[in-house]
């Protein structure tokens, strides 16, 4: 019955997600095998740093994972056969079909956002630090940290 009322209201459940274009985007790139994985490993931490920030919500799925590739390039420093930063991201435009300022501008907006979430993970820290502090931390606690501790 789920199947007909999704056919009916014609809902389509398996919809292309950013993650799905990784493989085909990164198979045109001339990257080093052995760094490969990681771009791979940084380019699906940036998709899902995009999937909590509403800013993303009007770029395509391909251009998030363009611009997520082109940013865990970016930031690790590789190079693509020589060519330099620039370079990778006309590649990158080229073998999607995108507009090279429109894969720049979200680039550097994935950028941002993560500049911008690893700010807010710092003061979170500090304000953790702080309060542990104001309750004594480094002091042990009264309760027992032994099943055999406690007296029923």
């Amino acid at each position: 019955w789920e199947l007909l009322v999704l056919e009916k209201l014609k809902w389509d459940l398996v919809s292309v997600i950013a993650n799905d274009f990784l493989p085909h985007i990164l198979h045109r790139l001339p990257l080093p095998t052995d760094k490969l994985e990681l771009v791979k490993k940084h380019a699906q931490t940036f998709i899902a740093l995009c999937a909590t920030d509403y800013t993303f919500a009007m770029y395509p799925p391909s251009m998030i994972a363009t611009g997520s590739i082109g940013a865990a390039a970016h930031g690790l420093g590789l190079s693509v056969s020589s060519l330099g930063g620039e370079a990778v991201t006309e590649l990158l435009a080229g073998s999607t079909g995108t507009d090279v300022d429109c894969l720049k501008a979200c680039q550097e907006q994935i950028e941002a956002a993560l500049a911008e979430s690893l700010k807010q993970a710092s003061q979170s820290q500090q304000e953790f630090s702080i309060k542990a502090a104001a309750y004594g931390g480094s002091q042990p606690t009264s309760t027992p940290t032994d099943v055999t501790d406690v007296n029923l």
